[in-house]
């Protein structure tokens, strides 16, 4: 299900993107490059409690990464990148013992954004994440490392352009994790580069 949909959204962003190259009224310029790095609060949502919700943290501030190349039509293709706490748990097991767990993500994203109106940008993107775990406090330091390949984020930008080269503006992102079934909504403001 979830497949068919990423599907049709790539397909409803082509069909758009091919209809208004003909009759297109945003002004057109030459092919060129963005860099744009963002920073703001992520919100973890777990399909399941693990622990006591009164000692697990879900609120961090995340950072996203984002290199496009951007033709002279509506779609644009990219890599994005970042780094974001999934969650956080300290336990008093004992009053001996405590119990320290964190869990944070490294996404790696194919992005394909459309231009909808000017500075407003939608966008989809699938690809893969890496997940971080340690626990620590309980006897040695536990680490481990998961892959995830059934990842897929949308996101809604608004990008206000600061000269000939700069440009900053917010983003709102949902991302679904697909080896956990979960999810992370984060809001962030951005800061590009064009060249």
């Amino acid at each position: 299900m979830r497949k068919s949909i990423s599907i049709c959204l790539l397909c409803l962003f082509a069909a758009l993107a091919v209809s208004a190259q003909t009759n297109d009224s945003i002004p057109k310029s030459r092919s060129h490059y963005t860099l744009a790095a963002g920073a703001g609060w992520s919100h973890y949502f777990s399909n399941m409690d693990l622990v006591p919700a009164r000692n697990v943290q879900k609120d961090f501030v995340g950072l996203s990464f984002r290199f496009m190349w951007e033709p002279e039509y509506r779609l644009s293709l990219g890599l994005e990148t970042g780094f974001y706490r999934i969650f956080k748990v300290d336990s008093v097991l004992t009053s001996e013992y405590t119990m320290h767990a964190r869990m944070n993500m490294v996404p790696l994203l194919l992005v394909v954004r459309m231009r909808i109106a000017d500075n407003f940008y939608l966008s989809v993107a699938p690809g893969i994440v890496v997940q971080f775990s340690q626990i620590t406090g309980i006897g040695d330091k536990i680490q481990s490392t998961q892959y995830s390949f059934a990842n897929f984020e949308a996101c809604a930008s608004y990008l206000y352009p600061l000269g000939k080269y700069f440009m900053a503006g917010g983003e709102a992102r949902f991302f679904y994790i697909g080896k956990t079934n979960d999810y992370i909504l984060s809001v962030n403001a951005v800061f590009g580069v064009k060249f």
